[in-house]
């Protein structure tokens, strides 16, 4: 019987703290995958299909699978995610394990592109095993009789399995050149296993380094009433995906968790940062709706030249598609907002050159556009998550701050700095000011900071890669920088009229502390052993990610065009009235 040979290695792997690596096959090339763009298919529970309850049938099921075959030439279909809870009843019935064979085994048949099948990997729910007891771990027999080791084992995708059953495994395959490994991790309804599967995880994670690695869990975040969410409205990590990513954040190649358990609202997302790296945390069920889900599934494409992840949420057996902010979405990929994506107002992955004048928004490519009146100051940012940065600005003399879409958000008074952007590491901007009269910062919906000095400029920047903005200002009178992080050491000779422009210059996701010297032409940023030779003392400093490399560049603005490090020019602007946006603190400190 499997539960006692299983139960007894799973507590013997616990006391001894030993990991099990076991490898099987070779990386898969995803045949359907262009250079630059992909997809992902991710099917939540599927249990109320299986078992055909609460109005579900498994024809769902076979709609949805029978999708993936039709269209994955078309939407360049890497690989398919099940994110557990394949049944209601585990070992009960097994009927509902023969539905879905019949549902996912359609992958499985060559067809043209693919002629090993549509590669796909399925975690195990809690409905999928009976239930555990301590110290004896739930049953998951019928789960390995029909998607076993046996079944994956030749599959060119199979990467390997943990202990000997396949109830946690990982894949491997590589898609428009970029290479990937999905882990997965067998649902723990007590917590018995965790560590030791955790150790495993991260030998799995550490062997495989240089692939970027999707963890899939059927529990990671919770979005109910017994989890609740955070102060912002977004879900919280459930127990044993709490104990799983506080234990496996700190490796750098894992970029994402999917999760799905709960359906009491269906879809939810939370980003969180470590040590420069954002991983993102997708949550989709959809077992509480109307007839157990009505076939609803999800497809992530992701694209290089963009830098996006755009997620849709469709049911082919329906034929209906959700087009609200939880289910149609874009968000970053591999760079974020906060330190790579400076003033990217289409979602091109590109720096847009911006002015503004007296409401009036010139930018780079686009017809002007009035939003504002005079007085009024600029302050785009990405709002809504999506990428992207809307436009906005702040009305001094109204104590408000008007973003684009129509809304508005009272904070601030007349004399008080814009400085909105991720202050809490969620994806969204928040609005904020710094007011100089009291050396305070305030921040819609989080609590203000008493925090400057009376020759400080505010520099907010992710120095730390954490996925959140640090408050900070930069001292015209000494150059020294101070931030909520300490003091920062950046050893340069003050020379009046220097300018801070901190940004990500090499790429790793922090921020670097870096002044622009007009009087030499110089930029001396912090790590980088010589200054970089650009601009003089009338330009204007606009540094940017012109060339979509994923970091900032220096780059100056004179007489209509901007200058780039690498010698090219970019046009702009020539109106003499308009004020540059990219760099608000030249016209605000520096009377430029």
């Amino acid at each position: 019987m499997r539960q006692k040979g299983r139960s007894y290695q799973k507590l013997l792997t616990f006391f001894l703290g030993a990991g099990v690596l076991l490898t099987c096959g070779a990386a898969f090339i995803a045949p359907q995958a262009t250079d630059d763009e992909f997809s992902i298919v991710v099917l939540p529970d599927t249990q109320y299909y299986t078992s055909e309850k609460h109005g579900g049938k498994k024809e769902m099921f076979y709609a949805q699978t029978d999708w993936i075959v039709k269209n994955a030439a078309k939407e360049k279909i890497a690989y398919v995610v099940h994110l557990g809870d394949i049944t209601d009843d585990g070992e009960k019935f097994a009927d509902q394990w023969t539905n879905a064979a019949e549902a996912m085994y359609r992958l499985d048949k060559p067809q043209p592109g693919y002629p090993q099948g549509i590669p796909y990997g399925m975690a195990v729910g809690n409905h999928d095993q009976t239930k555990s007891q301590y110290p004896l771990s739930g049953i998951t027999d019928s789960y390995n009789k029909y998607f076993g080791i046996s079944h994956f084992k030749d599959k060119p995708w199979y990467g390997g399995h943990y202990l000997n059953n396949n109830d946690s495994h990982y894949d491997l395959f590589t898609a428009a050149g970029v290479k990937l490994i999905v882990i997965y991790m067998e649902y723990d309804s007590y917590d018995e296993d965790i560590e030791p599967l955790n150790k495993w995880t991260a030998q799995v994670l550490e062997k495989y380094a240089d692939r970027k690695a999707i963890l899939v869990s059927h529990s990671f975040i919770h979005f109910n009433n017994t989890a609740g969410t955070n102060e912002k409205g977004f879900p919280k990590f459930s127990m044993q995906g709490q104990h799983r990513f506080d234990r496996l954040k700190s490796y750098p190649n894992v970029i994402m968790t999917l999760s799905g358990h709960v359906g009491d609202n269906g879809e939810g997302y939370r980003q969180d940062g470590y040590a420069g790296n954002i991983i993102k945390s997708f949550l989709s069920d959809y077992q509480s709706r109307p007839d157990g889900g009505h076939g609803l599934m999800r497809l992530m494409t992701f694209s290089k030249s963009k830098d996006l992840i755009s997620v849709r949420t469709f049911s082919p057996y329906t034929g209906e598609e959700e087009t609200d902010a939880d289910s149609k979405f874009t968000l970053p990929w591999m760079h974020h907002t906060n330190v790579a994506r400076i003033n990217d107002l289409n979602n091109d992955g590109q720096t847009e050159i911006m002015f503004f004048s007296k409401g009036q928004w010139k930018i780079q490519g686009q017809a002007d556009i009035n939003f504002g009146t005079e007085g009024d100051i600029p302050a785009p940012a990405d709002y809504n998550g999506d990428g992207k940065a809307e436009l906005a600005y702040f009305r001094p003399s109204e104590g408000k701050f008007y973003l684009e879409g129509g809304k508005s958000i009272t904070l601030g008074h007349a004399g008080d700095i814009p400085v909105c952007g991720d202050y809490d590491g969620d994806g969204f901007a928040e609005v904020a000011v710094y007011r100089p009269s009291t050396l305070t910062w305030y921040f819609n919906g989080l609590d203000s900071i008493k925090f400057g000095h009376k020759n400080g400029i505010p520099v907010p920047a992710d120095y730390d890669g954490d996925g959140k903005l640090d408050v900070g200002f930069f001292r015209t009178d000494n150059s020294l920088w101070q931030t909520t992080l300490g003091n920062i050491p950046l050893q340069v000779q003050h020379v009046p009229g220097d300018m801070p422009v901190p940004a990500d210059y090499d790429g790793d996701g922090r921020a670097e502390m870096a002044v622009y010297r007009p009087s030499t032409g110089e930029w001396i940023i912090d790590k980088m052993k010589q200054p970089v030779k650009l601009g003089g003392k009338d330009d204007i400093p606009v540094p940017g990610n012109y060339d979509k490399s994923g970091k900032a560049s220096p780059a100056v603005y004179r007489n209509g065009k901007i200058y780039l490090q690498n010698g090219k020019t970019v046009a702009a602007d020539k109106g003499a009235v308009v004020e540059l946006v990219n760099l608000p603190i030249c016209k605000k400190f520096y009377g430029r």
